[in-house]
């Protein structure tokens, strides 16, 4: 009498059993090769074709810098791969032009770069003689040169405008700190100083303001003077203010 058949034992059936169940794995493998295989073949087409070169450099956001301008700080990466460009280096560049207050710099496929300018805004105007005026941003840049003042801005004498001189720093302060009424009032502004801000009114009064502390009483002080008719007030220590 026989006994049971050893299952153990290879055989042919055992064999199809084992080929069966490895060959998903190997397909796999090879679908993950061939995958790898795509992928660096579209690298080295990308990386080495003429047709993903850069061709332009496409600016854009510019009123004070000329497109032209911008673009030749990116013109060294004409020719290379739109893939290789070092777009960091070329944003590094540009922001260091005075009226580019951001940049971003990206890949304008097939063939381009894209530069996205956004300049500084003028806040004040600087004159430097009857003919020109020194364009100040907000945070005290000066990043243009004008033949005329443009009206809605500032009209500020100092002497060295700058984001580190302190007479800039205190003018700027003292400027966002005024109430809209009285800043309404201001023809034009003068700062030997960072302590002598002293605002012209358009009616021919002076307002002597000092420096950008203090700016709320100092407010309310000027208003209350101001209304009872003095031609000059001075509320640079507003506790003790004086009028003449």
């Amino acid at each position: 009498m026989r006994g049971p058949e050893n299952t153990s034992e290879p055989g042919p059936w055992r064999l199809v059993h084992v080929v069966r169940r490895k060959l998903p794995d190997r397909r796999l493998r090879w679908i993950s090769i061939s995958a790898l295989a795509l992928l660096a073949l579209a690298f080295v087409i990308v990386w080495t074709t003429p047709l993903f070169e850069v061709k332009r450099i496409e600016v854009t956001g510019t009123s004070v810098l000329t497109p032209e301008a911008v673009a030749a700080l990116g013109r060294d990466a004409v020719g290379d791969s739109v893939l290789g460009a070092d777009l960091d280096a070329i944003a590094a560049a540009v922001a260091k032009l005075a009226p580019v207050k951001s940049v971003d710099v990206t890949r304008a496929w097939p063939d381009a770069l894209s530069i996205a300018v956004t300049e500084r805004e003028p806040y004040m105007a600087v004159p430097v003689d009857d003919e020109t005026f020194l364009m100040v941003d907000s945070e005290g840049v000066v990043f243009d040169e004008t033949s005329t003042a443009p009206g809605s801005i500032w009209r500020v004498e100092l002497a060295e405008p700058g984001p580190d001189d302190l007479a800039t720093i205190e003018t700027l302060i003292v400027l966002q700190a005024l109430p809209s009424d009285l800043a309404d009032e201001v023809e034009h502004v003068e700062s030997p100083s960072p302590a002598s801000v002293t605002l012209y009114l358009e009616d021919g009064r002076t307002l002597r303001w000092g420096d950008g502390s203090e700016s709320e009483q100092k407010a309310e002080v000027a208003d209350r003077l101001l209304a009872g008719g003095y031609e000059h007030v001075d509320v640079s220590a507003p506790d003790a203010p004086t009028v003449s």
